[in-house]
């Protein structure tokens, strides 16, 4: 079998074209200033159609919805705009394509409101109150001529746009050499159409349908799969074509799952008798991972520093988790109550954060990525363990709300995810011929025995009180769990792959698993207190001592550069 290496472009071509120069708001086509005029009209129409009203004399909305609305309409004129007025107007442009993409798929869902508002599951919009018919209002009409002015706009933003041979704009397109992304954009892309097909939350309100592909009516199910033909599209469309094209049509079509999925999580979170469902996260979460992969592996304008925009991920991951920590997990009655299952994003943001910035700098760059890798882990153990007490909370009573945590904690699982696949994207890059390294036998001890620990200290519980039943990984698995399980196997795989990986990448590998450690240790003062009479629990002098191997065998690893 012979390996085909691909080698970047000559420095010539338009791989390094950030050289030359921009291309101007005035240098750009005619149409595509028309395009983005007529992506503006349609963000208004889609902002006019709900404050007119849908439905005509329906009940109100389930919650207040409409800055969100507001906000989902105007991001992609905004984002498109943004870079053709920075000088990337075939980006610009390429982001309203994307979002046109999805735009078909929601003018047919909207259409149901016409035929029967009631089996339309649209809490951002109304929640019926009985089986009393309903019928479309007059903000029905501006909603659908704002889609359709959305797919105008992808119309006249595609192709060359209208820009003459010899033209700034139509040179710098045919310049671009077309280059294929990794496989990963495209299974990302396949993921989220997947999760759109999902229900989009599940529903105790008789009134209130929560109907995925197979359960909808018939309408509903012919715009689903169009919602999700255009996610694949946009996902083709990334695996194979010119970067800047590749670029701002994924990011277009992420921002159309937006649009779409923003609302179900919202509703799933906030409205009663309504819970959240997986299908809008993994949409969301696939979408992401299908922008952020195109973006990571083609080069457009200089050559792509993955881990830089790994590190900017990260940091705002950290951030967004250190908020998380900061602010209202449940409410009752409008009334913020104290909660303990939170408190571990105080370290885990920290730890992420540190680690993001030195990525921000080339010097310390790769030296950190495999410490950074290993300790993103920390984000989602402590993202489960809040939103298992926000199901939990919700699930008993009717009368606890959420607070700005549940979306921060959203955020900081999304951005790490993100941060995540960034940053195995750059070591794939950075990896170069395989090497013939001996097998060094004194390490096997301090990694099976860190090993060994890593399954304790995350299986079994750091705080035991008499009533308190703490999730697990063989017993009380929940929601939580699935954060416990990811930061053994976190753990597993760095210690599997310490013999066979560079000394210095294995070493910082291994510390960066001994701070995701850390944060386990640092549950116990943390959240003790949330039982009366708590003492330590056998996992916490297990990842005490699972901490410390992991710090002797990267010590010993970076001794042996």
């Amino acid at each position: 079998m012979t390996l085909r290496i691909s080698t970047p472009p000559a420095a010539d071509s338009a791989a390094d074209a950030s050289t030359g120069p921009r291309i101007g708001w005035a240098e750009s086509p005619a149409r595509l200033r028309l395009a983005f005029a007529v992506a503006a009209a349609g963000a208004v129409a889609q902002i006019a159609g709900p404050l007119i009203g849908v439905v005509d004399a329906a009940p109100p909305a389930a919650f207040t919805a409409l800055p969100l609305l507001i906000a989902l309409a105007l991001l992609p004129p905004v984002v498109a705009t943004a870079f053709a007025v920075g000088g990337r107007p075939i980006v610009g442009a390429a982001v309203l394509v994307g979002s046109a993409l999805l735009a078909p798929g929601r003018v047919l869902g909207d259409l149901q409101f016409l035929l029967d508002p009631l089996v339309v599951s649209r809490p951002e919009i109304t929640v019926p109150t009985s089986l009393a018919p309903l019928r479309a209002g007059a903000g029905l009409w501006p909603l659908l001529i704002g889609h359709l002015l959305v797919i105008a706009a992808g119309v006249l933003a595609a192709n060359r746009a209208g820009a003459p041979y010899g033209t700034p704009y139509a040179a710098e397109l045919d310049d671009e050499v077309r280059q294929r992304s990794a496989p990963l954009g495209l299974v990302a892309g396949i993921a989220a159409a997947f999760g759109l097909q999902l229900s989009p939350f599940t529903s105790g309100n008789a009134f209130l349908l929560a109907e995925g592909l197979i359960d909808s009516p018939w309408l509903l199910r012919f715009a689903l799969l169009v919602a999700c033909a255009g996610v694949v599209a946009a996902a083709l469309v990334g695996a194979g074509s010119r970067p800047s094209v590749a670029r701002g049509v994924s990011l277009g079509a992420a921002l159309g799952v937006l649009a779409i999925t923003a609302p179900q999580i919202a509703a799933g979170l906030w409205v009663p008798l309504l819970d959240a469902a997986p299908g809008p996260y993994v949409a969301l979460v696939c979408a992401a991972g299908l922008a952020v992969s195109v973006w990571v592996t083609t080069r457009a304008h200089g050559k792509a520093d993955p881990l830089r925009v790994a590190g900017a991920l990260g940091l705002l991951a950290g951030l967004a988790g250190i908020a998380a920590a900061t602010t209202t997990v449940i409410a009752v009655n409008g009334v913020a109550q104290e909660t303990y299952s939170n408190r571990l994003f105080h370290p885990a943001g920290i730890l992420v954060a540190a680690l993001s910035i030195p990525l921000l700098f080339r010097a310390s760059a790769a030296p950190v990525r495999p410490a950074f890798a290993a300790a993103l882990a920390a984000i989602p153990l402590a993202g489960m363990s809040t939103l298992d007490a926000v199901v939990t909370a919700t699930a008993v009573d009717a009368t606890v709300g959420t607070g700005a945590a549940v979306w921060f904690t959203g955020a900081a699982g999304v951005l790490a995810a993100a941060a995540a696949v960034t940053a195995l994207v750059a070591g794939s890059a950075e990896r170069g011929e395989p090497e013939e390294r001996p097998l060094d036998l004194v390490l096997f001890a301090p990694l099976a025995v860190a090993g060994l620990l890593a399954v304790g200290a995350f299986g079994l519980p750091v705080v035991k009180a008499k009533g308190l039943v703490p999730p697990g990984i063989w017993t009380e698995f929940r929601l939580a769990s699935l954060g416990l399980l990811l930061a053994v196997l976190t753990i597993v795989v760095a210690v599997a792959l310490t013999p066979v990986s560079r000394p210095h990448r294995a070493g910082a590998l291994l510390l960066g698993c001994a701070g995701l450690v850390g944060v386990r240790v640092l549950e116990y003062p943390l959240t003790a207190a949330r039982a009366a009479g708590s003492v330590p629990g056998p996992g916490l002098w297990l990842a005490l001592a699972c901490a410390g191997a992991l710090v002797v065998a990267g010590l010993m690893v970076l001794s042996r550069r």
